[in-house]
């Protein structure tokens, strides 16, 4: 009974309450250091069919321009164009995260090294060859993984934005320690098959339940268990 409750909450939040909501998580990523002046961070709001986004702005702790996107109307946007291939998806944030485009600059896919990794992020962050600036479809996306390495930016997903700014401090931590090891020449393992396997498994679960909620007009709810 929970998630519908809550579902109902949201349905009836003014556009200001979702504007407040999203530039309190842009400062919060903000200030960790997760995000610079210039990135992106965006939520889907199923109930309206549409999007909201910010960009986060020098000098200011919380941004203060919002845009709100129709997604019944075509668009070339790597925001809706993500939103409209991946259900799934109701957070996205695009950015030069710190140790993530190293990987873009190395050409490297970080492969499934940390158990809760695969379980929020998907079996790999992969290296996708090709600008944010470009049109039409990346079929990259439709490996169900929410962190990719574009030639000029990275995307992490969330099934909504409290998932998100989880995922991205996953993001980070994770891609610090493959980088470190892999600059030093040491062997970087990956995790047993059978961990990869049953912690993907769980990822695509909640995926496939997040998109049928997106998909009737309703927001995902983040579970508190693993």
């Amino acid at each position: 009974m929970v998630a519908p409750m809550v579902n109902q909450a949201v349905s009836h939040q003014t556009n200001a309450n979702v504007e407040e909501e999203l530039g309190l998580a842009a400062a919060r990523l903000f200030g960790k250091g997760l995000l610079k002046p210039g990135d992106v961070v965006s939520q889907r709001i199923p109930e309206r069919q549409a999007f909201v986004r910010v960009r986060i702005e020098a000098g200011r702790d919380i941004p203060g321009t919002f845009e709100w996107v129709d997604m019944t109307q075509p668009s070339t946007d790597l925001h809706q164009r993500i939103y409209q291939a991946r259900p799934d998806v109701g957070a996205i944030a695009a950015g030069q995260l710190t140790w993530c485009s190293w990987l873009s600059r190395t050409d490297l896919t970080m492969p499934a090294i940390f158990d809760e990794q695969v379980r929020h992020l998907g079996v790999e962050a992969k290296r996708v060859g090709l600008s944010s600036k470009q049109t039409g479809p990346i079929p990259a996306l439709s490996n169900g993984a929410n962190a990719y390495c574009l030639d000029d930016l990275v995307l992490c997903f969330g099934m909504g934005l409290e998932r998100l700014l989880l995922n991205i401090e996953i993001l980070e931590k994770c891609a610090q320690c493959y980088v470190l090891a892999h600059s030093s020449g040491s062997r970087v393992r990956r995790i047993p098959w059978l961990i990869r396997y049953i912690a993907n498994g769980r990822l695509r679960k909640d995926e496939k339940e997040a998109a049928a909620l997106h998909i009737s007009g309703k927001r995902s709810v983040m579970k508190a268990g693993y």
